[in-house]
């Protein structure tokens, strides 16, 4: 909350409300991606789905912004190992 020029240190109170609107949120986007199936498990695409709405635009973009970020960090890593053991040796 401080990112946003709140105080270093929230009120309780302000966390636990912050917190319960959170987790109701993240509920609600759950159960609209699981569909009437009800699966145990999620795709990203089923997020993509949900978070399609107009509303949801900047929330999708972020989504999409750290999926991008995730799989960017994987190709360095991936490089970073193959060039700390170079083949043939």
């Amino acid at each position: 909350m401080y990112g946003f020029g709140d105080d270093r240190n929230p009120a309780n109170d302000t966390v636990s409300v912050m917190e319960e609107i959170l987790i109701e949120y993240i509920t609600d986007v759950c159960l609209a991606a699981s569909g009437p199936s009800k699966r145990a498990r999620l795709s990203v695409e089923d997020l993509r789905k949900v978070l399609s709405r107009p509303a949801d635009a900047k929330k999708l973009a972020r989504m999409e912004e750290l999926i991008f970020m995730q799989e960017d960090i994987k190709r360095a890593r991936a490089q970073f190992e193959e060039s700390d053991n170079p083949k043939g040796f």
